[in-house]
């Protein structure tokens, strides 16, 4: 989709001074394998848009690409690229942008981007537990998170060795340290460090400089747009 005048109240950076940059230009793809994995050619068949075409120095790390996740399970199986709703690839790329004029040696680590719905209900069907507690840990597929419209992205901040910077907590821990809402409350009781929460201010300051919006529940998750939005103009990845 490309950004036309009727999206720029709902893309509020692709105007301003903050916002010149748009990357419309991509770099060769050296690294597509012959055959792609059913999941991710879906992924290009929905329109999406392959992350590190728009930017190289954001690195990918899928975490439910493998068993390092919370639910212990591979959900996408040979997927290690990130894909997203191509105004969302753009603002995490002009998110990266911003990050590298400030801090040359700084990446955006992209833990979790487009989720298609069959995987959220594998993920929300392997858990064992009753279906009101459930949505403490997934978003329960029938209201289509933001994520199965490729419009949100789970993110981090890592070195250019790949170390990551400390945030207080690992992706997908779901206690009050996790949460930005309490951070001001978890360092008064120093269960959260001062440069912990400056390296979380640092992500969030770029992120939402590049048009991105918070959750209060999880320091590490972005949306581009509101769930409303997503639902009447982009197509649920199946």
């Amino acid at each position: 989709m490309q950004i036309t005048d009727k999206t720029k109240d709902h893309y509020p950076l692709v105007h301003g001074s903050d916002s010149s940059y748009l990357p419309d230009q991509q770099p060769p793809d050296t690294t597509q394998p012959l055959e792609l994995s059913e999941l991710e050619q879906t992924m290009i068949d929905s329109g999406l848009v392959n992350v590190q075409l728009l930017d190289q120095n954001i690195r990918v790390s899928l975490r439910y690409a493998s068993d390092s996740n919370f639910l212990k399970r591979n959900f996408y199986g040979e997927l290690n690229r990130a894909y997203l709703e191509e105004n969302t690839a753009k603002k995490l790329a002009l998110a990266q942008l911003f990050l590298s004029q400030k801090y040359p040696d700084l990446h955006l680590l992209v833990w979790d981007a487009a989720r298609p719905i069959r995987s959220q209900w594998l993920m929300w069907n392997s858990l064992d537990m009753p279906a009101k507690e459930k949505g403490r840990f997934v978003s329960n597929p029938r209201n289509h998170s933001l994520h199965n419209y490729a419009c949100a992205v789970d993110v981090t901040l890592c070195h250019s060795d790949g170390s990551v910077l400390d945030m207080g907590t690992d992706f997908d821990q779901f206690d009050t340290l996790a949460q930005p809402v309490y951070e001001s409350y978890c360092l008064s009781k120093q269960w959260l460090t001062n440069e912990q929460l400056q390296n979380r201010l640092l992500l969030r300051g770029i992120m939402k400089r590049a048009g991105f919006s918070t959750i209060g529940s999880e320091w590490w998750h972005f949306n581009s747009c509101t769930r409303f939005f997503a639902k009447t103009h982009y197509r649920l990845i199946p």
